[in-house]
């Protein structure tokens, strides 16, 4: 043991001799290297004006592939935009700088936008359900310049490119990316190296390609221009990483080389659409758009949405979606061309919409459409018409205790089923048969709420609007039908359920000053004596006997139903605003889709993971 102590002493004296005989290589001393370093490193990520595009792949095997997520450094600060939250939201927390074999940085993991990627429960559901996509938020800064920064997460040893954004403006910038990324999103994929095709799996922002046999992985990322793979990849002896979009519909290397990404080519059509909405046939309550094609072979749309729906989507965008939705009638019993000659039109056509609003503009819009590969696809460009609903149209004969009760309502709740909460929305009441009944939009917690309209009556001697319970709104064709239905409340127990009533009167309006009412649910008797009242009137998708219930507006809590007494404040008359709230009160209705046959089952889940309501009390009233 001497001998080992004694060896041990004598071997660290060498190396120590060692040491203090060795030339000093540097000027400074290991920590201020290091700080000089991290100083270095932060001045740099703060360099950046306008702040840093980041090429951001969660995930160890990158399997989600990249998103664009922009990155803004200040004194301490990191303000984060991401893709995936979109360009009007940010998110700003704090960072750190530290060391550990390099200088590192630390993105406070509280910034609930980076956290999307990193949070153990993704809020999507995406990765594992203890892991989430395992994102980065604590990098090591490989290399800092102004040019550029790359970074390593800690985590998932992934490599980070930050560049410098050419724009303060984020919002419009980061639309752009958004933008592209959309126009270059496609069902199918082929990959073409030196003349030979290679088939192409995509998931998420990753492509799997099979070469020969062998299956390649490949994430990429949208650029404004194109897409770029996250390291080059090889396939019969040509590399290459960096694609450009090209003539809408397939990607070339951006060096040259033979190396493509394909998919399928558009189909382009010189069909040419005269849209027209006659002001001589238009009502107080109908519209008629007349469609003349250039010639009579070939498909077109038309249809009718609001201004501003019609603009809040790119004009694509809009075309990508209307087909969208046509395509998904498609299936093993129901062929594309049954669709098409269903709700598609060929030839000259004239086509009726009613019960539009006279609070919001509308437009007109068609373009053509051809069936490729056994689905629908766009040819033409779009071809729209603004219109509106002309007021003075209402026959003279409309008294104004009629006319009262027209324009736009908002609406506040005695309460909430679940949360207990005075909730505020706003409803449209337009004309039916004047002097007689109405259509309504909007009173309904129901994501659909202003997409369908219901029938309300006009009584003359109480001057009152009444809504009947149990309307059917639309047949669906397939068993199910759009139900109106009354939910009530037991006034023994304080039981709620639904309630099979159709009478006239389950929820009346009352006129208390011009501009001001109030409605209540009606008080009746159940089977067997037991008192009951009306609470509200909801949507529910009906099948036989069994309820479903309807997803919730984004402002709503899901079967979080309202109850009254509801009281009632005119913002829109019918020549005009009578409130100044108007303005943030504006109808979202996009289409009135119950007199557009590209009607389709509103409801957000398909029915097989909605919840069954059958269980509800569901009684019979006494009539009384």
């Amino acid at each position: 043991m001497k001998k080992l102590l004694i060896s041990l002493t004598l071997t660290s004296l060498i190396m120590v001799g060692c040491y203090h005989n060795q030339e000093d290589y540097f000027d400074e001393s290991a920590s201020e290297r290091i700080t000089a370093n991290l100083t270095k490193s932060k001045q740099m990520l703060e360099s950046a004006e306008n702040g840093w595009r980041v090429a951001y792949y969660p995930n160890p095997s990158q399997i989600f592939g990249g998103y664009n997520v922009f990155f803004k450094f200040k004194e301490g600060n990191v303000t984060i935009m991401t893709d995936v939250a979109g360009p009007d939201k940010t998110c700003t927390s704090l960072y750190s700088m530290g060391e550990d074999l390099g200088p590192t940085l630390n993105l406070d993991t509280k910034n609930e936008l980076i956290n999307y990627f990193c949070h153990p429960k993704n809020p999507d559901g995406l990765g594992s359900s203890y892991k989430g996509m395992e994102g980065d938020y604590l990098f090591t800064v490989m290399e800092a310049s102004e040019e550029k920064v790359v970074l390593r997460g800690t985590k998932s040893g992934n490599t980070y490119v930050l560049t410098p954004l050419e724009t303060s403006d984020w919002k419009t910038e980061m639309q752009a990316y958004l933008d592209a990324s959309e126009d270059m999103a496609f069902n199918t994929y082929n990959c073409v190296v030196n003349g030979k095709t290679y088939s192409i799996k995509s998931s998420y922002r990753t492509f799997q390609i099979d070469v020969d046999g062998e299956t390649i992985s490949v994430p990429f990322i949208y650029n404004k221009d194109g897409i770029s793979f996250y390291k080059p990849i090889t396939i019969d002896g040509v590399t290459a990483q960096n694609f450009t979009f090209k003539d809408e519909y397939h990607f070339d290397a951006a060096d040259g080389a033979d190396f493509k990404i394909m998919t399928p080519a558009p189909v382009k059509s010189d069909l040419k659409i005269e849209l027209s909405v006659p002001s001589d046939e238009m009502t107080y309550n109908s519209v008629v758009v007349s469609g003349k094609p250039s010639n009579d072979e070939e498909y077109y749309y038309m249809g009718v949405m609001t201004l501003d729906s019609y603009k809040s989507l790119r004009e694509k965008k809009l075309i990508s979606k209307l087909v969208g939705e046509l395509n998904n009638y498609i299936s093993a019993t129901i062929d594309a061309e049954t669709v098409a000659n269903t709700l598609l039109y060929k030839g000259e056509k004239n086509d009726t919409y009613k019960y539009l609003s006279y609070y919001d503009k509308y437009v007109a819009v068609s373009f053509g459409c051809a069936i490729v590969d056994g689905f629908i696809a766009p040819t033409t460009s779009m071809t729209a018409v603004e219109f509106s609903m002309n007021p003075d149209l209402i026959p003279s004969t409309a008294t104004d205790d009629y006319k009262a009760w027209l324009g736009q309502w908002e609406i506040t709740t005695a309460g909430s089923e679940t949360t207990n909460t005075k909730y505020t929305f706003v409803v449209t009441v337009k004309p039916n048969v004047i002097n007689s009944s109405y259509k309504v939009t909007g009173w309904s917690y129901a994501s659909i709420r202003n997409d369908f309209n219901v029938n309300a009556t006009y009584y003359s001697s109480t001057k009152a609007m009444r809504f009947a319970g149990d309307q059917s709104i639309y047949d669906y064709g397939d068993g199910y039908i759009l139900k109106y239905r009354n939910r009530y409340q037991n006034l023994n127990t304080l039981a709620r359920g639904i309630l099979g009533s159709t009478n006239v009167a389950n929820m009346v309006a009352l006129m208390e000053t011009d501009g001001n009412a109030t409605a209540t649910g009606r008080v009746g008797t159940l089977s067997g004596g037991v008192p009951f009242q009306v609470t509200c009137l909801e949507f529910y998708d009906v099948l036989g006997t069994t309820n479903y219930y309807v997803a919730a507006a984004a402002e709503f809590v899901y079967t979080d139903f309202f109850f009254g007494p509801y009281t009632m404040k005119r913002i829109v008359g019918l020549n005009g605003a009578s409130n100044a709230s108007l303005q943030k009160l504006n109808s979202k209705q996009i289409v009135d889709i119950q007199t557009i046959p590209s009607v389709k089952r509103q409801s957000s889940l398909p029915f097989y993971l909605m919840k069954s309501v059958s269980n509800d009390v569901e009684e019979s009233e006494v009539l009384e």
